[in-house]
C-alpha cells in the first residue's frame, strides 16, 4: 500500500487553517490543533518543520502565533508534502529493470505531483464550496 502520512495529511489541514487566516493575523497552535482535530505535540513538530522550511512564519508570545510566509495562491499542497514527508519518489531507478516498469513509475509518479500542485488558495476554496453545498434537514 502507498500512503501518504498522517503528518502530511495534518500538515494539508493546519496550513489550509492559516489560509483561511490569511491577512487576518496569527492563529495559535491551540486554534489549528482543535479546528482540525491534531493532537497537540505532533501539530507542534509539524509546525516547526514548516518554520524551517518558511512555509509559515511564527510570533512568540501572549498574542503570537503562526501565518503563512507567502500568498496561498503561492504555495502547493505537493510543496507541503515534500517538505513534510523528505520528497515523493514513487520508483527509484533500478539497475536491469525493465524501462517500461520504470517508464510506468515515473508516468505515475509525474501524474501525483500534477494532481498536488494544486494551490492552497484553490484547495481551500474547494474546502469553502464543499462546505457550503452541505444540507441539514431536520
Amino acid at each position: 500500500m502507498i500512503t501518504i502520512g498522517s503528518k502530511s495529511r495534518y500538515g494539508i489541514t493546519a496550513v489550509l487553517a492559516l489560509t483561511g487566516h490569511y491577512g487576518k493575523g496569527l492563529v495559535q497552535i491551540k486554534e489549528l490543533a482543535e479546528s482540525g482535530k491534531i493532537p497537540r505535540q505532533y501539530l507542534a513538530q509539524i509546525l516547526h518543520t514548516l518554520l524551517n522550511a518558511g512555509v509559515i512564519q511564527s510570533v512568540r508570545g501572549k498574542n503570537g502565533g503562526y501565518k503563512l510566509s507567502k500568498a496561498p495562491s503561492e504555495l502547493t499542497a505537493l510543496h507541503v508534502i515534500e517538505v513534510l514527508e523528505g520528497g515523493i519518489l514513487f520508483g527509484a531507478e533500478l539497475e536491469g529493470e525493465c524501462c517500461v516498469v520504470q517508464e510506468l513509475f515515473n508516468e505515475t509518479e509525474q501524474k501525483m505531483r500534477e494532481s498536488l500542485s494544486v494551490s492552497l488558495e484553490e484547495l481551500y476554496q474547494r474546502k469553502q464550496s464543499s462546505q457550503k453545498n452541505v444540507m441539514y434537514h431536520i
